[in-house]
């Protein structure tokens, strides 16, 4: 578990570097529009800012065991509680391998804007899979980026290149990648309820995920079935259920400024 808040320490220390010195030693040249700068600048969340209730959520898009989280639980998560006004929710970029695909799918995210923002992590999400593949087998993978950018109204392949390497984004991941390791993140998923670490793996369910929720609010809940549905362990979860099992060298590497996928 240390070793993915050294990684994420370390991590956050290049990243910033990196967007001081452009990539290239100097930030000269480095393009930025209104939207993306703004969106660089703002934490991306859902909800009413006095919602009684804040979860923050710590996740990467190429991570397996969000992605379970994403299908099960976040979507009537939001249905029921952010868009009632119940809960306010935060999303912060944690990046798992591989690093640079996670850094570029989350730049695009932000590229995007903050009301396309998580409609493009959604789309990310949807199409992890097919992109690891891609990965994995050598494939396409930047175009598959710029086809997931271009639904989203990035459509020019010079704003898609001037995104991946907009210093302001590279700062914005670093500042919530150093937010985790201040939070003690050492796994993804992490949520955190006004600030608390959520323990153990019920949540990761839906009918866990609302009794913690419902038990904040104070409202009555009926009981989990948990003889029909049991709770998930340690050995139910995905393995890139991430304490930092995935070596990633890609994290923290700072020769050079490159953020397109390979």
């Amino acid at each position: 578990m240390k070793a993915i808040t050294s990684r994420a320490s370390l991590f956050a220390v290049s990243m910033l570097a990196l967007a001081a010195c452009g990539g290239a030693g100097s930030t000269e040249g480095q393009q930025t529009s209104g939207s993306p700068d703004t969106a660089a600048l703002t934490e991306m969340s859902m909800g009413a800012d006095d919602a009684p209730v804040t979860v923050i959520e710590y996740a990467s898009w190429t991570c397996p065991a969000c992605l379970q989280f994403q299908n099960d639980v976040v979507g009537q998560f939001k249905d029921e509680y952010v868009e009632t006004g119940k809960v306010k929710f935060v999303f912060r970029e944690f990046p798992t391998p591989p690093a640079r695909l996670s850094i570029a799918g989350f730049a695009v995210a932000r590229c995007a804007g903050e009301d396309k923002y998580f409609d493009v992590l959604d789309e990310l999400f949807s199409r992890q899979t097919a992109i690891l593949t891609l990965a994995r087998e050598g494939g396409q993978v930047t175009e598959a980026l710029q086809q997931i950018a271009a639904n989203h109204g990035i459509t020019d392949k010079a704003e898609f290149d001037s995104c991946l390497n907009d210093a302001d984004i590279r700062k914005a991941i670093a500042a919530s990648v150093a937010a985790g390791e201040t939070d003690g993140v050492n796994a993804t998923p992490t949520v955190l309820l006004n600030g608390e670490p959520l323990p153990g793996y019920d949540w990761r369910r839906w009918d866990g995920m609302k009794a913690v929720l419902d038990e904040a609010l104070g409202e009555d809940a009926p009981a989990a079935d948990t003889a029909a549905t049991p709770a998930p362990t340690a050995e139910d979860m995905p393995a890139e259920d991430s304490e930092g099992e995935s070596d990633n060298s890609d994290a923290v590497e700072t020769d050079s400024g490159e953020t397109t996928p390979e």
